[in-house]
This record gives C-alpha cells, sequence and structure tokens, in this order.
C-alpha cells in the first residue's frame, strides 16, 4: 500500500494497476474457471484456471485468498523459508520443512509482506488441540502468506497506526507473484520476475482433521 496523497509520485506499477482498476479485493478483471471435486478421503481438490488478458500484463499476483479462525496459528509447511521470500527475493531461503507463526507487519508503511514461495504442502493447526487444516499442491506448487490483515487493509491504512489486526488467518494461495519493486524508489522490477500474461493453473488439494 502506498500513502494516497502521494500515489501520483511512486511506482508506475500502481498507478497502471489503479487504472485498469485492479483493486484490493475480488475482481471481475480477468476470466477463471474453477473445479471442486470432492475425494474419497474427504479432502477436497480445487482447481483454477485464470487467463490474463494482454490489457492486464504485469499484474501483482495471481492466485486466491480465504481466511481461517484465528486459533489456527501454528504453521508448517514444505518450500523456501523460514523468513518472507519473493520470487526475485529468495536466494537465501532454503528449501525444507518450516515452522513458523502468522507474520507481523515488517514495514513502517502498511504494504504486501509475508509470502513464502516455492511450497508443496502448508499445514495451518490449532497449537491448543489436534484440529488442522493441510493444503498439498495438485500438480502445481504455490507460493502463500498467512497474517492478520486482509490486502484492502494494507492499502487503506497510510501508516501502522491505522492497521487493525483481524480475529481471523488471511491466507493467499499464489501460483504467480510479480518481484518486488515499483520504481517508487529505484528501478522496477526486472522483466523476468513479472506476470505474464495467458492462462495459469493452480491446483491444490485441502484436508483437515
Amino acid at each position: 500500500s502506498m500513502m494516497p496523497h502521494l500515489w501520483h509520485s511512486f511506482g508506475r506499477s500502481l498507478e497502471r494497476w489503479l487504472s485498469q482498476g485492479v483493486a484490493t479485493d475480488d475482481a471481475d478483471l480477468v476470466e477463471s474457471v474453477t473445479t471442486r471435486t470432492e475425494r474419497a478421503d474427504g479432502s477436497i481438490a480445487w482447481r483454477h484456471e485464470i487467463t490474463v488478458p494482454d490489457e492486464l500484463a504485469d499484474l501483482p499476483r495471481i492466485g486466491v485468498s480465504f481466511e481461517l479462525p484465528a486459533h489456527f496459528s501454528a504453521l508448517r509447511w514444505y518450500g523456501r523459508g523460514p523468513h518472507e521470500n519473493y520470487p526475485d527475493r529468495n536466494a537465501s531461503a532454503m528449501i525444507s520443512t518450516w515452522d513458523g507463526i502468522p507474520d507481523e507487519l515488517p514495514y513502517l508503511v502498511p504494504q504486501e509482506f509475508g509470502l513464502r514461495t516455492d511450497c508443496r504442502w502448508l499445514e495451518c493447526a490449532d497449537p491448543r488441540s489436534t484440529q488442522r487444516v493441510r493444503i498439498d499442491g495438485d500438480g502445481t506448487t504455490f507460493h502463500f502468506s498467512a497474517t492478520r490483515h486482509r490486502a484492502a487493509d494494507l492499502f487503506a491504512a497510510r501508516d501502522r497506526t491505522e492497521l487493525r489486526r483481524h480475529d481471523s488467518l488471511v491466507v493467499h494461495l499464489d501460483v504467480a507473484h510479480r518481484g518486488l519493486g515499483t520504481a517508487s524508489c529505484g528501478p522496477d522490477t526486472r522483466d523476468d520476475y513479472r506476470i505474464g500474461t495467458g492462462t495459469f493453473v493452480l491446483g491444490y488439494v485441502v484436508s483437515g482433521r
């Protein structure tokens, strides 16, 4: 998120996303087909086919988001970690099994944070019981973040004092995520770390106990 009164002087990417109508919540700007399949073991397989038109090239991210009850506060994943990492900032993040908790905002100005890339599975558990939700990549890996803030909250807040934690756990699963940087205080993201056009497929299986 950027402070609204400074939008004109910040990155070209943000200005373009705003002019295209790319909002911080769900928007019917891309063509998408979602398939839901219940499996014999009680798990549910999801498949999202998302087609990005040429006029929306260089989106910030492609994926889904949902919320879990707040008590799912223990995280475990197989992917890059343990610290946050992005497609163009993950050389120091090793692929392994990691444990953690929902990230707190690490920046003075509210903005995107907390991504973990190249994940095969994610578990969100209640540390006080045996309840857990598990997400396995189904034919694809995924990036995820799990925080107490919705994207709209980060976008709207002008500084940390205006940001409030939600009781729920806000989870993002992405098949593609843009590299960092919007030319706000330096060069923009390299072309090979931008999201192109075409059809992206995000497949995952959700199970719980």
